[in-house]
């Protein structure tokens, strides 16, 4: 069995990689990766000379008491900060194509029935296709990582301790679990769906509902916390509303507590990370596809567009 997986696990890796689709979706995520770098520094750089400038004023009104620089304590990784957005967004996407297309191309070409005539158990199967959209992913995060390493060292002139390339190898492992979660979504509809439309819309739209619609219902107490990885602290308006819905939803907005961890690992700490929530869901969506793989009727399986 396991020799079995191995080679559906290796087949997969080699066949992803060669899709156009992956390979455009991979490219923009890796370039966004090796942006974001810029990005921060760019801010750190505009806010620090804006900073001197304002001190010299103040130096030369007489003003003795002048304030801290606002990076003085700011830990090298803080410059990658946005790299949590476009996880949340590009590689969430990309990992459902990933999934998507991990079964689909049997699906389309009636492999499935061939496939299912050999002495394979569909367990060892799906087992196979999991590893191989694992193994996709993480090839992804890991590049991700040594642009990350590479970018973060030479805008800062200095090169990454191991301490804090240890903090971003444990962000891009919570990145890999944030967008399996996806991956295997991907891949359940493309086993349970009857529409090949279908089975990519789906998973699209759940990823909307995760990342847009249950975010803005967690986070309207704070406007600034859709999208932003940076944690703002000011007084805004209350609503019983919205204060009852982000009770209740905000344990189920993965996509919340991914930004909290993201921007909590970058800033070096490890506090109340929430990754329960996450590592539930994963599970869910694992076993939804060995089910969706076990109740597969391969003899009756026709695929509309």
């Amino acid at each position: 069995m396991f020799f079995t997986i191995k080679t559906i696990a290796l087949s997969e890796f080699r066949s992803l990689y060669r899709q156009k689709t992956f390979a455009l979706l991979l490219t923009v995520f890796l370039g966004m990766a090796l942006f974001s770098t810029y990005i921060g520094w760019s801010t750190q750089h505009t806010i620090i000379g804006v900073y001197e400038e304002t001190v010299k004023a103040m130096a030369a009104n007489g003003v003795t008491e002048v304030p801290a620089n606002p990076f003085l304590n700011t830990p090298p990784l803080a410059i990658l900060k946005n790299m949590v957005v476009y996880v949340l967004l590009i590689g969430s996407l990309l990992a459902i194509v990933v999934g998507y297309s991990a079964f689909m191309r049997e699906r389309r070409a009636g492999m499935a029935k061939i496939v299912f005539s050999k002495p394979i158990s569909r367990n060892a199967f799906i087992c196979g296709k999991m590893v191989g959209v694992l193994l996709v992913l993480a090839a992804v995060m890991t590049s991700a990582l040594i642009i990350s390493v590479l970018s973060a060292s030479i805008v800062s002139s200095q090169v990454l301790s191991w301490a804090e390339i240890g903090w971003l190898i444990l962000f891009y492992g919570i990145s890999l679990g944030h967008v399996s979660i996806f991956a295997m979504i991907g891949l359940f509809f493309a086993i349970h769906a009857r529409s090949e439309s279908l089975a990519l819309l789906i998973p699209v739209v759940i990823w909307l509902l995760i990342s847009f619609v249950l975010p803005q219902l967690t986070s309207a107490l704070d406007p600034t916390a859709l999208l932003n990885p940076t944690s703002i602290q000011a007084a805004f308006p209350q609503s019983h509303f919205f204060k009852t819905a982000q009770a209740i939803i905000e344990p189920f907005s993965i996509s919340e507590h991914y930004k909290r961890i993201g921007r909590t690992l970058l800033e070096n700490e490890t506090n109340g990370l929430p990754v329960w929530s996450s590592i539930l869901m994963l599970i869910a969506a694992v076993a939804g596809c060995f089910a969706a793989m076990k109740m597969l009727n391969v003899c009756a399986e026709e695929m509309n567009e």
